[in-house]
C-alpha cells in the first residue's frame, strides 16, 4: 500500500515538475522581477551574507530572503545560471500540485483529485509562474500548505497539522511578508464564523502559534533591522506592503474586476467551468470543505481586487481551490451532460480564437518581433483541444476532459521549448551581452535594463552627466548602458559609438549600448 502511494505521489510530482521546468535552462533571465531576484541571490552568495539583500550591490528592500536562500543552494549545486535560478520554483510547483491532489483525494475522492490535477497542469499561467525566479512560487505553496493543514486539523483534530499551519505561515512571512499571515488568518476566522465554531479558537493555541511564527520569522527581521539601521524594514513595510495596497505601483493598477479576469484567463481552459463549480459548491456550502474552498477563493481574490496594485501573479494562490471546486463539479456530472457544459466548451473555443487574433495583432505591432506573429497560430492547439473535448463529451465525459488537458499541456510544452524562445532571443540583453567585453569598465547612464547585472556578474555603477566626456576619452575600451531618451547626452561626443539599440520586449523603453573610439598611439 505504501509503495503504491509513493508511486502515485512520484507520478503527480514528476509530471508537474516536468511541465513547470521544461527549458528553464534555455530562456534568458530577462524580466525585471526575475533579474533582480536572481541577481540578489547571487550577490548574497558571493558576499557570504545571509542577512542583507542587495541588487547591483545596493540595498534591495522588495522581498524577505527565503527564496534567495533556495536560489543560493541551487547556485551551489548547479552553478549560477538560468536553470539554477528557477530550479526550486519548479520544485515548489510540483509540490503544490502534489498537496492539492492529496488534499482533494482526502476529502472528495480520487476522481476529483485527478480532475484537480488535470486543471492545474493544464493552466499555462501556472506553468509560467513556476518557471520564474521570483518569490511567488514559494509563497503560493506556503499559503496553500498552511490552509490545507488548518482544514485537516479542523476535521481530524491532529495537532501536527495545527503546528504545520503556523510553521507554513511563518515560512510565508520569510518569503513575502505579513500577507502570508493576514490572509490565511482572515480565511480561517471567516470559516470558523460561518461554521459557527469560533469556540475552536481556544483550541488553536494561538499564543503558541504566534510564538512559532515569531521564532521562525522574527530573527531575520531583527538582524536586517540592525544591519541596515532599520532602513530595510521601514521601506519593505511602508513602500512594498501598505503603499502597494493603497496606490498603484509601477503602473500596475486597474478596475475591481481585473483581478477576476486575471483568475479566469490564468486558469484556462478549466476556468470555463468555474461559474457552474462555484454555484454547485455554494448550493452545497453546508459541507465544510465546499465552504472552506469558497471562502479561500472569495477572500483572497477579494483582497487583491480591492488592492490598488494589481498583477496576475497575486491571485495564483487560489488556483488549487479553483482546481478542486472545478474537479468536484466535473465529477458530479452524470451521463446526461448539462447544456451549460457544452456552452462552456464552445466559449473556450471562441476564447482561444480571440487569443490567437489578439496575440497576432499584438506581436505584429511590436517592431522587434513583428515577423514572429505566426507564432500566435500555435495557440490553435487550444482550439483543437476544445473541439476534441466537445466531440468526445457525449461519448465519454472523462475522456473529453482528459483531451482538453492533453492539448493544453502540449501548448505549455511548445510554449516554453519553441514559441517563447523565438521571442526571447530578441530581447536587448540577449543581443547586447555578446558585444560586451565583461573585463572592461561598464557603467550606466540614468537608466538600464536590470537583467544586464545578472549576466555581467559585477556592479554596474551610475555615470554622472558631467563625467561622460572624461569616461569616453579613456584610452581603454569602455561601455555605457542607457536608454534611447538619454542617448544624445552621450553621442554628442565624437568618441561615442552606438553599438546596438534594441526595444525592450512589450515595453516602451529602448535599450542602448554605447562604447568609445579608442585612440591608437604610435610607438
Amino acid at each position: 500500500m505504501k509503495s503504491k502511494l509513493l508511486l502515485e505521489a512520484l507520478f503527480i510530482f514528476l509530471i508537474s515538475f516536468f511541465i513547470f521546468s521544461i527549458n528553464d535552462w534555455g530562456l534568458y533571465i530577462y524580466s525585471l522581477d526575475e533579474a533582480k531576484n536572481a541577481e540578489c541571490a547571487r550577490e548574497m552568495l558571493e558576499r557570504g551574507d545571509f542577512i542583507v539583500p542587495t541588487f547591483n550591490y545596493e540595498l534591495r528592500t522588495d522581498k524577505p530572503p527565503l527564496h534567495y536562500y533556495f536560489m543560493m543552494v541551487s547556485y551551489k549545486l548547479f552553478e549560477v545560471n538560468e536553470f539554477s535560478a528557477r530550479f526550486f520554483s519548479s520544485v515548489f510547483g510540483g509540490l503544490l500540485v502534489l498537496i492539492t491532489y492529496f488534499f482533494a483525494k482526502r476529502y472528495y475522492g480520487i476522481y476529483v483529485a485527478f480532475f484537480s490535477f488535470l486543471a492545474l497542469i493544464s493552466s499555462l499561467h501556472m506553468a509560467v509562474q513556476f518557471h520564474m525566479a521570483v518569490p511567488d512560487p514559494y509563497l503560493i505553496f506556503w499559503i496553500n500548505a498552511s490552509l490545507f493543514s488548518f482544514y485537516i486539523w479542523f476535521k481530524e483534530e491532529k495537532k501536527l497539522f495545527l503546528y504545520l499551519f503556523y510553521i507554513f505561515s511563518a515560512l510565508g512571512v520569510l518569503t513575502k511578508g505579513p500577507v502570508a499571515v493576514v490572509l490565511p488568518f482572515s480565511i480561517v476566522l471567516a470559516f470558523l464564523f460561518f461554521t459557527k465554531k469560533l469556540s475552536l479558537l481556544r483550541k488553536m493555541k494561538i499564543p503558541q502559534g504566534f510564538l512559532i511564527i515569531l521564532l521562525i520569522a522574527l530573527p531575520w527581521y531583527v538582524l536586517v533591522w540592525i544591519k541596515t539601521d532599520g532602513q530595510w524594514v521601514k521601506e519593505f513595510i511602508f513602500k512594498h506592503n501598505i503603499h502597494r495596497f493603497s496606490a498603484p505601483m509601477e503602473g500596475h493598477g486597474g478596475i475591481f474586476l481585473l483581478t477576476f479576469i486575471y483568475i479566469f484567463i490564468g486558469m484556462l481552459p478549466f476556468s470555463v467551468f468555474l461559474p457552474q463549480a462555484v454555484i454547485k459548491a455554494y448550493k452545497e456550502k453546508f459541507e465544510d470543505i465546499n465552504l472552506f474552498l469558497l471562502l479561500f477563493l472569495g477572500i483572497y481574490a477579494g483582497f487583491f481586487a480591492l488592492s490598488k496594485t494589481k498583477l496576475p501573479n497575486y491571485t495564483v494562490p487560489v488556483y488549487p481551490s479553483i482546481a478542486i471546486l472545478t474537479g468536484a463539479y466535473l465529477f458530479s456530472l452524470k451521463d446526461k451532460i448539462p447544456r451549460s457544459v457544452i456552452w462552456s466548451l464552445i466559449s473556450f473555443v471562441a476564447i482561444s480564437i480571440l487569443v490567437i487574433v489578439g496575440l497576432y495583432i499584438g506581436i505584429k505591432n511590436e517592431k522587434e518581433i513583428g515577423d514572429l506573429a505566426y507564432l500566435s497560430l500555435f495557440f490553435g492547439i487550444w482550439t483543437l483541444g476544445g473541439i476534441f473535448s466537445l466531440f468526445f463529451l457525449r461519448k465519454d465525459k472523462n475522456v473529453s476532459f482528459v483531451f482538453l488537458s492533453i492539448f493544453s499541456v502540449l501548448l505549455s510544452l511548445l510554449f516554453f521549448s519553441y514559441i517563447y524562445p523565438k521571442v526571447d532571443k530578441r530581447n536587448p540583453v540577449a543581443q547586447m551581452i555578446p558585444l560586451i567585453d565583461k573585463k572592461r569598465e561598464i557603467v550606466y547612464y540614468k537608466g538600464f535594463n536590470p537583467a544586464f547585472v545578472f549576466y555581467i556578474r559585477k556592479r554596474i555603477p551610475p555615470l554622472e552627466k558631467k563625467k561622460i566626456k572624461a569616461f569616453l576619452y579613456k584610452r581603454s575600451r569602455v561601455y555605457i548602458l542607457t536608454r534611447k531618451r538619454y542617448e544624445k547626452d552621450i553621442t554628442r561626443y565624437k568618441r561615442a559609438i552606438v553599438l546596438k539599440e534594441v526595444k525592450d520586449l512589450f515595453e516602451n523603453k529602448i535599450s542602448v549600448l554605447i562604447t568609445n573610439r579608442v585612440k591608437r598611439f604610435k610607438r
